[in-house]
């Protein structure tokens, strides 16, 4: 397994609220995001979220992403899978297999997700390339 570390930007934001009601609240968001350091490249994601009172949390996504990883060229999907109870969370975001393109084709691995206090996004992908 080889290591990739950098960062990515939030470019964009869309989110709907499609049911409102007592214990969580839910919603669709799409969000498009720009990647720098092991992952040249952008993505787009659409996520389900549930929002729960006491800062709980939990969303469920689907992201394509088309970059570029150690020089090889083309796309990928990567699958989210999070919550939070108010106190602690747990987030897995894994390459769905066999999405990979082009010179990815056969890309594996798992990818984590680090927010500071400040907004910034941080990554470490953790994968293999045949």
């Amino acid at each position: 397994m080889t290591t990739a570390t950098g960062r990515f930007d939030l470019t964009s934001w869309d989110d709907e609220t499609y049911d409102e009601a007592e214990g969580a609240t839910l919603q669709r968001v799409r969000n498009t995001k720009s990647f720098e350091g092991g992952i040249n490249g952008t993505s787009v994601a659409d996520l389900l979220l549930a929002v729960a009172p006491q800062d709980s949390a939990a969303y469920v996504g689907i992201e394509r992403v088309t970059a570029e990883i150690d020089g090889r060229k083309g796309t990928f999907v990567l699958r989210h899978s999070a919550y939070h109870d108010g106190t602690e969370g747990t987030m897995q975001v894994d390459v769905v297999p066999n999405s990979g393109t082009g010179d990815l084709h056969g890309l594996t691995g798992t990818l984590d997700i680090v927010r500071s206090d400040e907004g910034e996004h941080t990554y470490t992908f953790t994968y293999d390339l045949p």
